[in-house]
Parts: C-alpha cells; sequence; structure tokens
C-alpha cells in the first residue's frame, strides 16, 4: 500500500470538504492539525486547501490516526475513492 500511496498521492484530487468536515467534527482548528503533523500554521493551510494532495505519506498517517479516519474515510480523501476501486478491480500488483 505505501507503494502506491508514495507514487499516486501528488497526482490525485484531494476531498477538501471531507478532509475539513472531518477536523471540525472533532472540533480541531487548523493550526492545531498543524501543530500535531509538524508544520506551521500557513503549511497546514495551504495543504487543507490544495485541490492535489500535498500531504507526505507521515502526515497522512498522523491525520487518519488524530482524526480517527476509517480506511474508506482515508481513501475518499486522499486518494478520491482510487484506492479502494484499484483493490476492487484486482489490481493488487499496482499497490504492493
Amino acid at each position: 500500500i505505501y507503494y502506491y500511496i508514495i507514487r499516486q498521492a501528488g497526482g490525485i484530487k484531494m476531498n477538501v470538504r471531507l478532509l475539513k468536515a472531518k477536523r471540525v467534527e472533532h472540533d480541531m482548528l487548523q493550526s492545531e492539525l498543524g501543530y500535531i503533523l509538524g508544520i506551521t500554521p500557513k503549511s497546514a493551510c495551504q495543504k487543507e486547501n490544495s485541490v492535489r494532495c500535498r500531504y507526505t505519506v507521515e502526515e497522512m498517517l498522523k491525520i487518519t490516526e488524530c482524526l480517527k479516519l476509517t480506511g474508506e474515510e482515508f481513501d475518499e480523501i486522499f486518494f478520491d475513492g482510487k484506492l479502494t476501486e484499484c483493490i476492487n478491480n484486482g489490481h493488487k500488483n499496482n499497490i504492493l
């Protein structure tokens, strides 16, 4: 899975609205999420508002943990559902 994430993260559309909704659901400010990720508030704003995923693998995993995202939510936010689609279509060689 990590290979797929590394290869695809910069080229897949990110679901900005769902990420913001999950952050707000956890009563977390954008700057607080930035602090958890070890980035500046400005960087947190730029990354969260980017249509393309600008998060590193480590940042995506931290976000998943602190926002308690399900696998489906992770896929919808960071990969526009493409990860699940790839697995369901039997393209497992592309994600290992």
